[in-house]
């Protein structure tokens, strides 16, 4: 049905008889529970009492217990059929008749969503729930005949590499590389804003032996399973030194200068974390460069059409910041049309190495990002609105 009115029926259908249901709860329970028209308001309140105590728990239940206990498919069937169960108890408690079905419809609830929840994935090596997300590793031969190791974070390939040789698999990271080799020859240090599987940061240690690279990756879950599973386990922990904080919160803190700064924080679904892309964070990220250092990032868009207006007011917010600031296509025969991987690269002027084959012209337009206002999602909802195509 296309985006907006999709997304209309999508919700009238799956949200709507639910919510509809869930908020007649406290008024029938307003009404079993009063006796007298004296008593309604008394007894409304309670029942608001218990549902904002309620609510409460549940929010920090569910995000520090529940999320990290089971996966997202069980935990939506438990609460399925808690509310089953619940209104059956209710029922009997005040008398009314429970529908015999209620209890095997819970049953079914509990079952099929659990079912679903483990239903096999294709040469999965490892499935875990952290606190910050659904977490897979995978293994299976991709297009080119090679064997490719994955980490999955929900749902979408974070970081993936050659299992024969330890190598990136993905191409805006050989493309990284490329960009980034001339730039980093005789350089001391780096830092990569977003660690995932570590196989961009080894990438660039293989690179350049001599190279101090710092990785500052929120979810320290996810860098066990990359020490476990992925080329970096056959490094000394020191190797890639990483500091498990959030990255804004790093750039606050510290006074490290690199050689390179390299974000890698933007999510596989166009989820742009919006502190990271105001003109406060790239000042933070350039005070944290080298006289001669580099700034690059990966970022998806597309080039044109109404979803590239976020690269346009990106451009406009990191030349308020750096001297030069150059994009380049990681696919130079991609649709400009359809959502890519992109490589942004920024420093001071005369520094940024040439490769004309892959700079796209992109002009600065509009109203820098700030933290006072960065309007990030409307500007990424209009990716969707245009029609997601994925080159």
């Amino acid at each position: 049905l296309g985006f907006i009115p999709g997304a209309v029926a999508s919700a009238l259908v799956l949200f709507a008889p639910s919510v509809l249901c869930l908020g007649a709860v406290v008024p029938f329970l307003v009404q079993a529970d009063t006796e007298s028209l004296g008593m309604v308001g008394r007894r409304a309140g309670d029942m608001s009492a218990a549902a904002t105590a309620g609510s409460i728990a549940g929010s920090f239940g569910t995000g520090f217990i529940l999320l990290p206990l089971m996966p997202l498919p069980v935990l939506m069937a438990a609460t399925a059929g808690a509310l089953f169960l619940m209104a059956a108890l209710a029922g009997r408690l005040v008398g009314g008749r429970v529908p015999d079905g209620t209890l095997v419809v819970a049953a079914l609830a509990v079952g099929g969503l659990s079912a679903a929840a483990f239903a096999p994935v294709r040469g999965l090596l490892h499935a875990e729930q952290t606190l910050y997300s659904s977490v897979l590793v995978t293994e299976r031969e991709w297009r080119d005949g090679r064997v490719v190791r994955e980490l999955w974070q929900n749902g979408g390939s974070s970081s993936a590499e050659y299992v024969d040789d330890g190598s990136p698999a993905h191409d805006y990271a050989t493309v990284s590389l490329e960009l980034l080799r001339s730039g980093l020859e005789g350089s001391e240090s780096a830092l990569v804003l977003g660690g995932a599987a570590l196989t961009l940061p080894v990438a660039f240690l293989r690179q350049h032996p001599a190279i101090a690279v710092d990785v500052v990756e929120i979810d320290a879950s996810v860098t066990e399973l990359a020490r476990r599973y992925f080329a970096v386990g056959q490094y000394p922990a020191e190797a890639v030194r990483v500091i498990h904080e959030d990255a804004r919160i790093f750039l606050r803190g510290g006074s490290r200068r690199y050689d390179l700064v390299y974000m890698d924080v933007f999510d596989h679904l166009l989820t742009v974390p919006w502190t990271m892309v105001t003109r406060e964070a790239f000042q933070a990220m350039a005070a944290r460069l080298t006289p001669r250092g580099v700034f690059a990032a990966n970022v998806l868009s597309p080039l044109e059409g109404p979803g590239a207006e976020f690269l346009h007011r990106l451009q406009a917010t990191m030349e308020s910041v750096f001297d030069e600031v150059r994009v380049h296509r990681v696919d130079p025969d991609a649709d400009p049309r359809t959502t890519q991987n992109l490589i942004v690269t920024a420093a001071a002027a005369g520094l940024l190495p040439a490769h004309g084959e892959r700079i796209v012209d992109i002009p600065a337009r509009g109203r820098p990002f700030s933290d006072a206002w960065a309007p990030v999602e409307y500007l990424q909802a209009r990716v969707f609105v245009q029609g997601l195509g994925w080159n």
